[in-house]
């Protein structure tokens, strides 16, 4: 007999599902479903077909964590946990569905869940403190014995590599450290505990009664005349700011391709150090949930499909948007920072009465200052803001009419999904902070962060000075763009309205590292205005667009041609952004009419003024094979970053001398709020 394909089954389930009348769902009907699918699929026997396969069983498993997630009755059932425990396995950072399913509660009550946690916070996290709080964590849930004995004898093979581990790292350290001079140090009258014996003052046990208290890990300080002692305020400090590290989320990872220690190094032996609070808490494994939700993770497999499905809807249109998120379930009333006011905006801050005078108006129960305008479009306009309790608070307040929550929803999202690194690449320092919402019945006001100048204007002083942008400089924001969208474009954002003057300049450089290190840490742009943008999470993977924007000069090729688009259309705003830095001129797209072939080109002339990577640069991201075969955008920011490192060598000083005049001028913007003096009555 044939095995079923895998269209049947899904057919012969949804019939199911939809007689079905029982109480237990997950097991009478997922669990069967799941189990039916994977003997369908092609064995694994050299791992060649993982990965397929798990595009088939993830999202099954996806549905079923959504569908029943929030089910009292059936967060304590074995069948479901044992579904979305196959989640993490199919996913690039286990570690956050582990945390969810922990703060939903989902197979708490299991070893499965307690074990793969541990184990992977230890192996790939490197983070033994983390390993050791999720054991100590389980003692509050687990009472089944056969439970308790499983991960009690995890525990105890945890605590055997810990120790071995622990010795060799003290081994390490002691080889390194200079012979002291016997004749001056005093005896020990103390023994000094080592960070094994710290951890493991209290070994979990599985047998307790309900009332036990949790378990707190004391810290002795050895107050002897060790010679160690002279450097208690030294030593402090230093363990001050390893237990700031450790609330960032860089102790979990690696950082610089180098091993982190989860211990802070001022608690090895020998140590004199002050109590502290506890370190080694779940707490600390479970920081980054605060920022990360565990299913918005950097997205590879986005376009890992067969095909690429063309969705015919107007992704900028608001009324599909609210419809798509109603289908998802999302609600705008219950995100953070997020307000409704039954009435019309005051009439005091109507566009046309902005920037006379500094307006004192009270919004949603706080009283703002506002200033002078710092833009306008055709749906809003923008205006400066600040708190009057508080004069030094400024932002950016952005009112739209109709009103509108898609762009505070998007940087909300972004937000989330966006994994802080301490030295790496952070993306929220690449997008406005939005600060409050507030949804008028005729516009909504946004406040966020704001910044003085753009890119555009950067461009323009040099046109105003008849000269041209330094190729250091333009390297040096073409890689920050690339990265940004290398970024954002995992987390599955499209922004939509890629142009020169959506762009904030946060830092102009007056000096170059000639060495390789990374442009990344520091901030240099700022991506603004995404109220165009487009959540691809609320779309199945592959699914394209063709809708064509009404500005054609900001059309992608893909818009001309009528072909489908996903990514092409930022890439497009970029290039056309670099091309304002590289020809100090709006972009023009034609065929080549030397090439003759359709291959698409700029206008501009490219003169020996023009460094010749740009024409391979412009050629690649204009001839965009289609959806699936896109340009590497980091391997084009490491490019880009070695010949900004041989630029630095040759860079002028007058260049850097000349730019400072543009820096000085942003950072007198930054503390610029009195709007401009009102005009003369006639």
């Amino acid at each position: 007999m044939t095995k079923p394909t895998i269209a049947e089954l899904q057919h012969e389930f949804d019939k199911r599902s939809k007689r079905y009348t029982g109480i237990n769902e997950v097991s009478d009907l997922w669990l069967p479903f799941l189990a039916a699918i994977q003997d369908t699929l092609p064995d694994d026997d050299n791992g060649e077909n993982t990965l397929a396969n798990n595009q088939i069983l993830y999202p099954i498993c996806i549905r079923c964590l959504q569908k029943f997630e929030n089910d009292s009755e059936q967060i304590n059932n074995k069948d479901f946990a044992e579904i979305c425990l196959l989640i993490p396995e199919m996913s690039v950072d286990k570690g956050l569905w582990y945390g969810l399913f922990y703060k939903k509660r989902i197979g708490v009550k299991y070893a499965h869940l307690w074990i793969d946690w541990a184990e992977y916070t230890e192996e790939n996290e490197l983070n033994w403190a983390g390993s050791w709080g999720i054991y100590e964590e389980a003692k509050k849930f687990v009472s089944d014995p056969n439970v308790c004995a499983e991960i009690d004898e995890a525990y105890q093979a945890f605590a055997l590599r810990f120790k071995e581990w622990d010795q060799q790292e003290y081994t390490k350290e002691q080889s390194k450290k200079p012979q002291k001079n016997r004749t001056t140090v005093t005896k020990r009258k103390t023994q000094t505990r080592s960070s094994f014996d710290l951890m493991m003052a209290t070994e979990p046990k599985t047998k307790r009664s309900p009332a036990r208290a949790p378990m707190k890990v004391q810290m002795s300080i050895d107050t002897d005349d060790d010679p160690d002692c002279q450097l208690l305020p030294e030593c402090r400090e230093a363990v001050r700011i390893e237990y700031s590290r450790m609330l960032d989320m860089s102790n979990t990872s690696l950082l610089g391709g180098e091993r982190i220690s989860c211990m802070p190094s001022n608690l090895r032996r020998g140590s004199v150090v002050p109590p502290l609070m506890n370190l080694f808490t779940i707490d600390q494994v479970l920081r980054r949930q605060s920022y990360v939700p565990v299913d918005d993770t950097l997205d590879e497999n986005f376009l890992n499909v067969s095909c690429i499905v063309v969705d015919d809807r107007d992704p900028f249109d608001d009324q599909i948007r609210r419809q798509i998120l109603d289908k998802r379930g999302i609600n705008y009333a219950l995100m953070e920072n997020y307000s409704v006011e039954k009435t019309n905006l005051p009439p005091i801050l109507a566009k046309t009465k902005i920037g006379t005078k500094i307006e004192t108006v009270e919004l949603g129960g706080t009283t703002y200052e506002f200033g002078k305008k710092l833009g306008e479009g055709a749906y809003g306009y923008v205006i400066t803001a600040r708190l009057e309790s508080n004069p030094k608070v400024s932002y950016a307040c952005k009112i739209q009419h109709p009103p509108t929550v898609w762009e505070f929803y998007i940087l909300t999202e972004l937000s989330r999904r966006s994994v802080r690194k301490a030295g790496q690449f952070d993306l929220n320092q690449r997008i406005p902070n939005v600060y409050r919402l507030i949804e008028y019945n005729d516009y909504s006001v946004m406040f966020m962060q704001r910044a003085p100048q753009t890119l555009l204007d950067f461009a323009n002083y040099h046109i105003s000075r008849d000269r041209y942008v330094p190729l250091c400089y333009q390297l040096y924001y073409s890689i920050e763009m690339l990265r940004i969208f290398d970024y954002m474009h995992r987390l599955r954002i499209i922004h939509c309205d890629v142009k020169p003057d959506n762009f904030m300049v946060l830092h102009c450089p007056t000096a170059f590292s000639t060495k390789k290190e990374s442009c990344g840490p520091i901030p240099s742009l700022m991506l603004i205005d995404f109220n165009r943008s487009i959540d691809l999470k609320l779309f199945d993977n592959g699914t394209a667009f063709v809708t064509c924007v009404p500005k054609k000069e900001l059309a992608c090729v893909e818009m001309l041609h009528n072909r489908p688009w996903i990514f092409q259309h930022d890439l497009f705003g970029m290039v056309y952004s670099i091309h304002v830095l590289v020809f100090l001129s709006y972009m023009t797209v034609c065929e080549d009419e030397q090439r003759q072939d359709g291959t698409m080109t700029t206008k501009a002339k490219f003169s020996k003024r023009t460094h010749d990577i740009w024409k391979e640069f412009f050629h690649e991201f204009l001839n965009i094979p289609d959806c699936q075969h896109l340009p590497d955008l980091n391997a084009w920011a490491d490019r880009l970053e070695l010949l900004l490192f041989e630029e630095a060598k040759r860079i002028k000083a007058k260049d850097t001398d000349y730019t400072n005049m543009f820096r000085i001028k942003l950072d007198t913007h930054l503390n610029q709020f009195q709007p401009a003096p009102p005009a003369p009555a006639i």
